[in-house]
């Protein structure tokens, strides 16, 4: 199940409220315990299996423009983490089939803008 989450800030406390579920409202005073307890009261609230796979996306309600600027560059850095994990898998994966086709490593490592060096450890890892 998906869900969407409303942060708000008050005070030295962060507040959340799961609008599709009534009643799923909870607070604490750092993000990580505020993401526990956001799972918890979903749990609860809509009366889900303990071990239910629940996902949920953040929606930042704040008048603090440094806090909303951090919230998007965190969203920009797992974006990017994701596509580096993404590229790397594609590397290993067009390494290989170059590598098994009779490339060198030279001409591999030129293709893929990549030290001959490095293909070479992607060749035989």
């Amino acid at each position: 199940m998906s869900y969407t989450v409303l942060i708000t800030r008050e005070g030295d406390a962060w507040l959340a409220d799961v609008p599709e579920v009534a009643g799923a409202h909870t607070h604490a005073r750092s993000i990580d315990v505020l993401l526990k307890s956001i799972r918890e009261v979903i749990v609860l609230m809509d009366d889900l299996p303990d071990d239910a796979r629940i996902d949920f996306s953040l929606e930042f309600d704040l008048n603090d423009e440094l806090v909303e600027r951090a919230f998007r560059l965190g969203q920009a850095r797992a974006e990017l983490t994701a596509r580096e994990a993404l590229m790397a898998e594609q590397t290993s994966v067009i390494v290989s089939e170059l590598v098994g086709r009779g490339f060198t490593v030279r001409d591999a490592a030129r293709l893929l803008d990549m030290t001959p060096g490095r293909v070479s450890q992607i060749a035989n890892a």
